[in-house]
């Protein structure tokens, strides 16, 4: 989404989510410069806002990053996203004609609002308008993603949102660019799930997740079955209003490594139901845990395309 270049980087990326509760990072480094090898390293420290440059920097020392390119992405309480008719305008003036186009819909002005755009796919409109879709944060929070990467020594190259974070990894994992590859991925507090297609977002869900109800057996078929429904609402959705064809599989994260979560919700969902397989990305990646979890959006803003949205 939001590009600051750098004309000289390290190799690797580094991906950091700013969160109300602590800092998640991810960090893709080469390991061999003849192969396309990667090795991947995550944590997440919880942290109040006082204590983020102190972590950041114990986090910079520990796992090198001195000078590498940083990916900060936006959680997703802290942006809004309006799919709008795309304006008929050249391609350098879509950005400033999409941000008058939503002036009405924000709580707050337009003055104190940071807008950008990505690509709604042409596939899904379905005789409608062409789409765009629009985000929109308060400029604060950008200013202070900037100042904040600014007092590390990591080179801030992008700001970038959940949504699209989600949608690297969702691509990652998906073994063609015909058909649509999913991620449900949990956390205590939220949910979210992406549906995407040869690198594009189609569909992106946030809901309310509870990790103490799923491990109250009195609720747990309770949150199995809402699960298992805004699931199929969503892959529905996807069928019947952007005329696509479902995802086969369910590619599941969270919310905890010792829950045998896919297995629970295979019996409702139109769809296989598989882990996430972090050796897709690294030979050499450890299974998944507690931390690999809080970071998974950070490693999706880690892996963020070169020059892309």
């Amino acid at each position: 989404m939001f590009s600051f270049f750098k004309s000289k980087r390290l190799p690797g990326s580094v991906g950091l989510e700013v969160r109300a509760d602590g800092l998640a990072i991810a960090v893709l480094r080469p390991t061999d410069k003849a192969s396309e090898s990667t090795a991947i390293e995550y944590a997440y420290r919880a942290c109040s806002a006082a204590e983020r440059e102190s972590v950041l920097a114990e986090l910079i020392t520990h796992y090198h990053l001195e000078g590498m390119a940083c990916h900060v992405v936006l959680p997703i309480d802290q942006y809004q996203t309006y799919p709008i008719d795309k304006p008929k305008v050249e391609a350098s003036e879509l950005a400033d004609a999409s941000r008058w186009r939503i002036k009405d819909m924000l709580d707050y002005d337009l003055e104190s609002a940071v807008t950008d755009v990505y690509e709604f796919p042409a596939d899904a409109v379905r005789g409608r308008p062409e789409q765009l879709n629009v985000v929109v944060c308060r400029k604060v929070l950008i200013e202070d993603c900037v100042h904040f990467i600014e007092q590390s020594s990591l080179e801030l190259e992008s700001i970038d949102i959940a949504d699209l974070a989600l949608r690297n990894l969702a691509t990652q994992q998906s073994d063609s660019s015909e058909r649509a590859a999913a991620i449900l991925y949990l956390r205590h507090g939220s949910g979210s799930m992406v549906v995407v297609k040869g690198g594009l977002l189609y569909l992106a869900r946030h809901f309310d997740f509870s990790l103490q109800s799923l491990n109250e057996p009195s609720q747990q078929d309770s949150v199995i079955q809402h699960l298992a429904l805004e699931v199929q609402r969503s892959f529905d959705y996807f069928e019947s209003q952007l005329g696509q064809h479902p995802p086969q599989k369910l590619t599941l994260i969270g919310p905890d490594p010792n829950i045998p979560l896919a297995n629970m919700l295979g019996g409702g969902i139109a769809a296989k139901v598989e882990q996430f397989d972090v050796s897709t990305l690294s030979k050499d990646a450890e299974p998944i845990s507690t931390d690999l979890i809080n970071a998974f959006v950070a490693l999706g803003a880690a892996l963020r395309p070169e020059g892309g949205a």
